[in-house]
């Protein structure tokens, strides 16, 4: 691989791109220590050290430090890392990983905007708004749905019953297992406090269903 340019994007930043039209930003210091120089190959050890060690890392740290920031659907936040410059590939396997987590998550997100719309926009404009933003439909129509379910259930049975409910129903669907080792029940308990539960009631249910 050959390094075709290199072009400043800010005072530390600047912009490598290969001759095989791959293309990424480094920061000054990194370009000087690994050796890239216009004209110049680029070694295969360098090279895996870019996009095996460097980018995916601070990828995965941009992303987190964009979510701490506010809610982003996946759409939003892959076209955000995009334009800092990452490979595809790379921001692909950082939506992976933040997905996987449920630092992201579409119907969620389609969910509050429908809450906090609702009685300003109608259904039509509200949907319009959210296919901007990478959700579909079809999602858009399940967030409805589980809303209208939502408050058909807490106005039959109130706030506390439903909540255990639907902490149980969540637990399920995460196949949330008394066995299951430390970590993967960490994941659960992240799960439910990013989205405001009480932890310390979720636990409590977890261990209604045996030890955590």
């Amino acid at each position: 691989m050959t390094v075709v340019s290199i072009t400043d994007i800010t005072k530390q930043r600047q912009r490598v791109l290969l001759d095989t039209e791959e293309s990424f930003v480094l920061y000054k210091s990194e370009i000087r220590t690994l050796k890239i120089r216009e004209g110049s190959e680029l070694s295969e050890d360098a090279y895996n050290k870019i996009v095996k060690g460097i980018l995916p890392k601070r990828c995965k740290m941009r992303a987190m430090n964009l979510l701490k920031e506010r809610s982003y659907t996946t759409y939003n936040l892959k076209r955000k890392l995009l334009d800092g410059g990452y490979p595809e590939s790379i921001v692909n396997d950082t939506i992976d990983y933040v997905v996987s987590f449920n630092y992201v998550d579409d119907l969620r997100y389609a969910k509050m905007y429908i809450e906090e719309r609702e009685s300003r926009l109608s259904r039509n404009e509200i949907t319009r708004k959210l296919l901007s933003k990478g959700i579909g439909t079809g999602l858009t129509d399940e967030a409805y749905a589980q809303l209208g379910i939502e408050r058909e259930e807490y106005n039959e049975t109130g706030t506390a019953a439903i909540e255990e409910d639907l902490i149980k129903k969540t637990l399920v669907k995460k196949g949330y297992d008394p066995s299951m080792d430390y970590q993967d029940k960490q994941k659960i308990l992240a799960y439910f406090y990013r989205r405001g539960f009480d932890i310390d009631k979720v636990r409590h249910i977890m261990d209604g269903l045996g030890n955590v």
